[in-house]
């Protein structure tokens, strides 16, 4: 399958954004159109992309301190010169790429201009149709967590650290949410626009996980079927689902990024 099969045909001007334009709009933009990935473009040419990854790693930098969202533009917190596909190129080497550049979308290009947008939603499209491989064959087993008392700074650094993109979040041993990297980019954008610049750095440690998360996620079983991880992902807009044990016990959990390896993969399951 080709990208210009399944790619975003959206108006170009509903999946990018100027550069010089402000970042508060930017988060904005991907709200209104649950979008993870933004092109950022200068005179119609492409300049970036733009990531929730890229904003919760600017937004909750102590090198940010003391500057609030409404002043920061787009530019400084853009990931430059990125990977690029065509329409014609095939959906594997896509994910490939996603995989081995650690980003959510890739601008698609013909002419020398942005044309399109491939992202993780395209990618876990494809896996809806596999209703017949249960997700202990790809969930992710005995995830790692992050509890609810816990600073949001701390889930920043490990989302990082272990360069995962979503966090089960607990309260003893039961599961009661998930902190993804939009939350964590959303919370801080929030946070620097209302506190002063000078008590900025003190405050921002204080912020906690339960300020920012999704609470009562949907949760799904180990023999539940990828088809039905991938529904439920694009019906709620998550980047991923917990997995839980008929005791409801968290297990695992399953992501986009887990559907982007199996498109990867050609629909294969190691």
């Amino acid at each position: 399958m080709r990208i210009n099969e399944i790619m975003q045909k959206k108006d170009i001007r509903k999946i990018s954004i100027d550069k010089d334009r402000l970042l508060i709009d930017a988060i904005e933009m991907m709200k209104k159109q649950n979008l993870s990935t933004l092109l950022c473009t200068n005179e119609d040419k492409l300049a970036g992309i733009l990531t929730e990854r890229e904003l919760a790693d600017r937004l909750g930098s102590s090198k940010t301190k003391s500057i609030k969202t409404s002043s920061l533009h787009v530019s400084a917190s853009m990931y430059y010169k990125p990977k690029t596909v065509n329409p014609n190129t095939d959906l594997s080497e896509a994910a490939e790429i996603m995989l081995k550049e650690e980003v959510s979308g890739l601008p698609v290009m013909e002419d020398d201009k942005p044309v399109g947008l491939i992202t993780y939603n395209e990618m876990t499209q494809i896996c809806q149709k596999l209703d017949d491989i249960s997700l202990n064959k790809i969930m992710t087993k005995r995830p790692i967590t992050i509890s609810i008392n816990d600073r949001l700074i701390h889930a920043r650094n490990i989302l990082f650290d272990k360069n995962v993109s979503v966090l089960p979040v607990l309260d003893g041993e039961d599961l009661i949410g998930l902190i993804s990297e939009g939350m964590i980019a959303r919370a801080f954008a929030n946070f620097r626009n209302k506190v002063p610049g000078r008590h900025q750095e003190e405050r921002l440690r204080y912020i906690l996980v339960a300020d920012a998360m999704k609470t009562d996620p949907p949760t799904l079983k180990e023999d539940d079927s990828i088809g039905e991880a991938a529904t439920i992902m694009l019906e709620e807009g998550m980047r991923a689902v917990p997995v839980l044990n008929a005791n409801n016990k968290l297990v695992g959990i399953v992501s986009k990024t887990d559907m982007v390896k199996l498109v990867k993969n050609n629909l294969k399951v190691d």
